[in-house]
This record gives structure tokens, sequence and C-alpha cells, in this order.
């Protein structure tokens, strides 16, 4: 099932990518950005980061990284249609 490019876009823009990735991971500001202990692997440094501008996360350390749909994907071993059904 395919989902319209607008829907798609309303979706992310209702949902920040702050504030979804906040459920998961305590996130602490930074400079621009906000950064956290990294969900997908076991570290001691803070090395996950979110864009809030650019509604992106990255981890430095195990190079994950997308928007706030991939997160809840990863997060919740989802399909891209779940996720957005999530």
């Amino acid at each position: 099932m395919a989902f319209p490019a607008s829907f798609i876009d309303e979706l992310v823009a209702r949902n920040p990518i702050e504030d979804v990735v906040g459920q998961y991971v305590n996130l602490k500001r930074s400079g621009g950005n906000m950064f956290g202990l990294c969900p997908f692997h076991g570290e001691k440094t803070a090395s996950f980061s979110v864009d809030q501008e650019r509604q992106m996360y990255y981890c430095f350390g195990c190079k994950a990284g997308g928007s706030v749909i991939q997160f809840v994907m990863e997060m919740e071993h989802l399909s891209f249609q779940e996720a957005v059904a999530h």
C-alpha cells in the first residue's frame, strides 16, 4: 500500500522527531542538536544526535540514522506501512 507524499509530510510534521525519540531516549540539548545514549547499541557516552531542524537522527557510533518514521521502524521492528499506521 502506497501512501501519498502529502500524507507522509503531514505525519512527519505532526510528530516532531525530538518528541518521538524522547519517548525512548533521554535527550539533552548541546549546541544546535540534542544528544543521548543510542537505543540501538550499548554505549556509555552519548553519540546519538537528533537534529530538530532537519528532523533527522544519527548515531556516530553505530551509524544508524534517518527520519522519524525510520526511527519507529527500527525501535518497534515494524515495516514502513506498520510504522506509518503506528
